[in-house]
C-alpha cells in the first residue's frame, strides 16, 4: 500500500512538474492580441506619407495599451493625436506582427487606419526598465557638473575650484551619468570656460547665472552642489581614523532655471590616512548621491512624458493684454495635448507663458507652424528642450 502511495505520489509530481514547465513556456512566449486605430495629419496631399505614419502611429498605440498590464500611466493621445515618438523607437521589437484591417479619410486632413497587432508581452515585461530609461531621456538631454569639494586638510578657500581639472565628486558622478548613457559635459571644459568670480557666484548657488553658463556650454541640465569631508572626533578605531563625506545637490533645467530634483548623502570610510580615507568616503557618498539624482531626474521626465510638462512660450510682438489672452483661447483650442497655459509676465511688447502640455517644446513647435491658429500667425525663432520663443502677428483681414 505504502508503494502504491509513493507512486501516486511521484506521479503526481512529475505532472505538477510538466505543468509547471509548460506554464513558463506559455508565460515566455505569450502574446496578445490588440485591435487598434492609428490617425495622421495629411500634409500636401501625400496619402501615403499619411498612410505610414498612421500605421506607425497604431503601433505605438498597440504597445501602449500593452503596457498597460506592467506599468500605470496616463495616455499618450490627447484628441485622437499621438503626442510623442518615442515609443516608435522601440515598438517594432515587441509588435510580432499586424495587418491593416480597414483604412481611409477620416475627414479631409487625417487619414486613419485600424490594425491588429500581435504584442509580445513577455518581452515588454523583461525589459520594461530600459524602455522606461528610453522614454525618460527625453531627447538624450546633456548633463553638466559643478560641484565645490572640501576634502579633509584642504583649503576652504573657493577659489581654489578652477585649480584642478575636476573632484573627486564630479568624477564619481561623470562616471555614474555615463555608465547610465547620459551624455555628459566634460568638467574639465567647465573651469575652461568660466572666471573665478563665475565660479564662485555659482558655487554660491545662483540659479540663473548656473543655467547661463550651461546654456553657453551646450548643456540641457545642470547638477550643482557641495561636498564636505572631516575626520569624525570622539570615534576609537584602534588608530584608524573614520572620515566622514557629506555630499549635496541640486538639479537645474538650464534653459528655464528651474531645480527639478535635490539629494545629499552620507558616508564614512576608515583609514589610517585622513586623506585617503576622506577620498574614499568622498566617492562612497557621491556614489550613492549619483544613483539617488538619476533616479529622481528619470522619475520627473517619466512623470513629465506620461502626464504633462511645462514648456516657456515667449512671445515677441504682442501688441496687447487682451491678445494675449486670446492667443490662449487659441492654443488649447487648436494644439493638441494642452491641458492649460498660464500667464507669467506680460510686457509692451513681450509676453512669457507657462504651456502645459502632454508632450514636449519640439512638438508644441511643430504644431504652431503647421497648423492654421485663426486669426493669428506664428513664426518659432528658438527651440530649446522646454523653452519655445516665437514671434506673434496676426493676419491682414481680407475685404
Amino acid at each position: 500500500m505504502k508503494l502504491i502511495l509513493k507512486n501516486i505520489f511521484v506521479i503526481i509530481l512529475i505532472f505538477t512538474l510538466i505543468i509547471a514547465v509548460t506554464s513558463d513556456n506559455k508565460a515566455q512566449n505569450a502574446t496578445q492580441a490588440v485591435t487598434v486605430k492609428g490617425v495622421a495629419t495629411v500634409f500636401g496631399n501625400d496619402r501615403a506619407l499619411a498612410r505610414d505614419q498612421a500605421i506607425d502611429d497604431a503601433l505605438r498605440e498597440a504597445v501602449q495599451q500593452t503596457l498597460g498590464t506592467f506599468v500605470q500611466a496616463s495616455t499618450l493621445v490627447q484628441n485622437n493625436m499621438l503626442v510623442e515618438d518615442n515609443i516608435l523607437s522601440w515598438s517594432d521589437g515587441y509588435v510580432r506582427s499586424h495587418r491593416v484591417i480597414s483604412e481611409g479619410f477620416a475627414d479631409q486632413s487625417t487619414y486613419e487606419v485600424t490594425i491588429e497587432a500581435v504584442v509580445e508581452l513577455a518581452n515588454l515585461k523583461n525589459d520594461w526598465e530600459s524602455v522606461q530609461n528610453l522614454l525618460n531621456r527625453m531627447g538624450n538631454p546633456r548633463m553638466m557638473f559643478m560641484i565645490e569639494e572640501q576634502n579633509i586638510g584642504q583649503s576652504t578657500n573657493r577659489y581654489d575650484y578652477l585649480s584642478v581639472d575636476m573632484n573627486i565628486t564630479e568624477t564619481t558622478l561623470l562616471n555614474k551619468f555615463i555608465e547610465n548613457s547620459f551624455e555628459c559635459v566634460d568638467p574639465a571644459t567647465v573651469r575652461q570656460n568660466i572666471e573665478q568670480d563665475q565660479a564662485l557666484t555659482i558655487l554660491q548657488g545662483n540659479t540663473k547665472l548656473a543655467s547661463a553658463l550651461a546654456k553657453n556650454l551646450g548643456a540641457e541640465v545642470i547638477i550643482t552642489g557641495k561636498t564636505v569631508a572631516k575626520v569624525a572626533t570622539g570615534i576609537n578605531l584602534g588608530g584608524m581614523k573614520s572620515c566622514q563625506a557629506n555630499v549635496t545637490a541640486r538639479v537645474i533645467k538650464a534653459d528655464v532655471a528651474t531645480v527639478i530634483a535635490t539629494g545629499s548623502q552620507h558616508a564614512a570610510y576608515p583609514h589610517i590616512d585622513e586623506v585617503t580615507g576622506g577620498t574614499e568616503a568622498i566617492k562612497k557618498a557621491t556614489d550613492k548621491l549619483a544613483e539617488d539624482l538619476i533616479a529622481k531626474i528619470t522619475k520627473k521626465w517619466r512623470d513629465e512624458f506620461y502626464n504633462a510638462t511645462t514648456v516657456k512660450m515667449v512671445i515677441h510682438g504682442v501688441t496687447s493684454f487682451s491678445q494675449v489672452n486670446d492667443f490662449k483661447n487659441t492654443l488649447k483650442f487648436f494644439i493638441r495635448g494642452i491641458k492649460d497655459v498660464y500667464n507669467r509676465k506680460i510686457t509692451e511688447n513681450l509676453a512669457e507663458l507657462d504651456v502645459k502640455i502632454t508632450g514636449n517644446a519640439n512638438q508644441l513647435a511643430r504644431e504652431l507652424e503647421r497648423k492654421d491658429l485663426d486669426k493669428f500667425q506664428v513664426k518659432v525663432i528658438g527651440l530649446t528642450m522646454n523653452k519655445l520663443t516665437i514671434q506673434l502677428s496676426e493676419k491682414e483681414i481680407q475685404e
